[in-house]
């Protein structure tokens, strides 16, 4: 009878220590969640340093995690600096040849987390040939420095052709477009003014097409660079990315052979710049965003940009995002448009890349593959 008289309670104790132990169990996974490391890194494979360009690569931009601190970094080259926030080369002639660079990134316990392996490519800055570029993008395409700088790198082997600025210096950069826009019968204002519809949309056909454009302008250049996704970024980047890619395939089907680059976007200013930046009107011009999210988004892009183009012949990707100092390079109020040194950041990138892979250079091939690992 006593043991009929227990066996409720021993019951009910043995149901208490489960949900307990399951309770612990819960705990412990969710515990363990916040423990590990949750961080993305991208580096290419390979890097260009023509001599007399600077190039860097910047620890907060080359990785992503939610939380910043507590994460150190480590490269290894031959050549270069290691520097406290990022890796950093100029280009000089006695070390023009390839190198092998790594970085190693730890926690704070200083545990091996990422390891990611690059081939530096130190190229003449000497071209042998001419060139014309026809670059279209948004707002960091239109009418900056950087295209006169390159014109003078280059000491005018390379111009640049368009519809809108200069003779030398002359671009499709359309503040405010995205990837999307180059797709459609978009209206261009500059400054209050229509310049009609983008001359890149065939309106017969109602597709972006490359052969009009060459047909409608006269424009017919050796080289084509493609600058955009600062607008339409998104969490998911695969809009931006097919509409390039649509434009990718288009160019190649009547231009078999032209070397065709892909930028990438740069990362955003800080949250400073984030939160004070304001339209015409004197309202917040990046309403609700936040650095963080906006850095994840860039990332997420250029992987996604790998994944579509890294392996495609005759496409170069130029890994601008990662190379260009988010931190300083911005004026006050303003998170989207860098000042004079960033326009020579993008020079030296851009240049180099260039120097490296354009038909006619020692690198020549003109074909980036890009690679990236994950942790977390």
């Amino acid at each position: 009878m006593m043991q009929n008289k227990y066996k409720p309670i021993a019951a009910a104790l043995s149901l208490l220590l489960a949900g307990m132990l399951f309770w612990n169990i819960r705990l412990w996974k969710e515990l363990k969640s916040y423990q590990e490391p949750q961080i993305e890194a991208y580096l290419p494979e390979d890097i260009y340093v023509a001599v007399g360009s600077t190039i860097e690569l910047y620890n907060d931009q080359v990785a992503w995690t939610g939380i910043r601190e507590g994460y150190s970094f480590n490269w290894d080259c031959p050549v270069g600096q290691n520097l406290e926030d990022r890796f950093s080369i100029t280009g000089k002639e006695e070390q023009i040849g390839d190198y092998s660079l790594n970085l190693t990134i730890y926690d704070y316990n200083i545990n091996e987390l990422l390891t990611l392996r690059s081939t530096i490519h130190v190229v003449s800055e000497v071209l042998e040939e001419e060139y014309s570029i026809l670059n279209m993008g948004d707002s960091l395409s239109n009418g900056r420095e950087w295209y006169r700088t390159i014109f003078y790198l280059s000491d005018g082997q390379i111009t640049f052709t368009g519809t809108r600025g200069w003779t030398k210096y002359s671009h499709e950069g359309r503040s405010g477009f995205s990837a999307e826009d180059y797709l459609k019968p978009t209206e261009y204002f500059s400054e209050g003014i229509s310049e009609g519809i983008q001359p890149f949309y065939d309106p017969v056909q109602e597709m972006f097409d490359w052969n009009y454009y060459k047909l409608y302008t006269g424009k017919d250049p050796d080289v084509i660079q493609i600058f955009l996704g600062t607008n339409g970024l998104k969490d998911d980047p695969s809009d931006t990315v097919e509409a390039i890619g649509q434009m990718v395939d288009n160019i190649r089907r009547h231009d078999k052979e032209i070397p065709i680059y892909l930028v990438n976007t740069i990362y955003w200013g800080d949250q400073e710049k984030i939160g004070t930046m304001v339209r015409q009107d004197g309202e917040a011009f990046l309403q609700g965003e936040f650095k963080a999210r906006s850095d994840k988004r860039i990332m997420t892009l250029m992987k996604a940009m790998d994944k579509k183009f890294g392996d495609m012949p005759g496409v170069t990707l130029i890994p601008l995002a990662l190379m260009h100092n988010s931190r300083e390079n911005f004026e006050d109020g303003d998170a989207l448009h860098p000042g004079d040194a960033g326009d020579q950041q993008f020079a030296d990138v851009m240049y180099s890349v260039y120097c490296g892979t354009l038909p006619g250079t020692v690198g020549g091939n003109c074909g980036t593959g890009i690679g990236a690992e994950d942790a977390g």
